[in-house]
């Protein structure tokens, strides 16, 4: 389980570094906000929320984020172009990190795009995300602002439940992507409850041993669904989610979408523990680690 077949890719998205073998580099943490449902969002339709809450949140995952040495991107969810220009305008002044743009629809994932070309962010901008059904012109908004990283998700009717179905989704996908100019994919490999978590967890396995791309999924989505845990206490949902979220990082993940960015301190440490762990045996192969590594973060977290 800690080697690959293939070379596995290392992507640098705005000072974030995606991928590698097995320990190699500190899993990248992706939390989202203005969600169906966010608390902070005070207007869905006209994009009114609570910016001093927004930004209180932001600070607290770069606070861990520096105490852990796990890496971090924001996941802004965009429903139209209208609230993508006004959360995406917010979030690249506010922060330096990674930011996605979570499109819900076409229109607001081509708008998103102009908005971040307008802004100057396509360098640390990833599209959230590139599916079989994505049209031809978010292709062409991709090529024509420059962006170059995107994560792909590969999703189907047949693949929910097959992981080798997901694998032969990417390998078709890979040839259309590449000529739009995306040359950073990052492999999300689906988890709508938990029934697919162990098949996402299998091919993402598949995809960085066949390919090498940097791989994860979204495991939030697991506990999400899972209806009877909501009549459970909070400190019961939380140690699932803490789990759910570190399940994938014991089997490699490259990055995580943990769910709500409100949940990053329990996910955080429950992923520095993985971390931490597993850059020991990246070290005794001979190789070497940044000192900013979960590895001697722990020590004095």
């Amino acid at each position: 389980m800690f080697t690959f077949s293939a070379s596995q890719k290392v992507y640098e998205i705005g000072g974030v570094k995606v991928g590698g073998e097995i320990g190699e580099n500190a899993t990248v943490l992706i939390g989202s906000m203005f969600y169906l449902g966010d608390r902070i969002v005070q207007d869905e339709k006209e994009g009114v929320f609570d910016r001093e809450k927004a930004e209180g949140l932001i600070r607290k995952v770069e606070e861990l984020s520096d105490k852990t040495g796990l890496q971090a991107m924001l996941d802004i969810v965009c429903s139209t172009g209208k609230v993508a220009a006004k959360y995406l305008e917010f979030a690249a002044d506010v922060t330096e990190m990674p930011i996605l743009i979570d499109a819900v629809a076409e229109e607001a994932a081509i708008k998103g795009l102009e908005h971040a070309k307008e802004l100057g962010i396509v360098e640390r901008t990833v599209l959230n995300s590139i599916t079989p059904e994505t049209k031809e012109p978010v292709y062409r908004k991709i090529k024509e602002v420059g962006l170059e990283a995107a994560v792909l998700l590969t999703f189907s009717s047949k693949a929910i439940i097959s992981s080798s179905e997901r694998v032969r989704l990417l390998e078709a996908m890979i040839p259309k992507v590449e000529e739009a100019g995306i040359v950073k994919p990052l492999v999300d490999t689906v988890v709508l409850d938990i029934s697919t978590l162990g098949l996402a967890c299998k091919a993402m396995h598949e995809v960085k041993d066949r390919f090498g791309y940097p791989a994860g999924c979204a495991p939030h989505n697991a506990v999400a669904s899972w209806k009877a845990l909501k009549r459970k206490d909070k400190e019961i949902r939380r140690v699932c989610s803490s789990v759910v979220n570190a399940l994938p990082a014991a089997l490699g993940a490259d990055f995580i979408l943990y769910g709500p960015i409100k949940s990053a301190e329990y996910v955080f440490h429950a992923v520095t523990l993985i971390d931490a762990s597993y850059g020991q045996v990246f070290m005794e192969g001979g190789r070497r680690l940044n000192l900013n590594h979960p590895r001697f973060k722990i020590l004095r977290f």
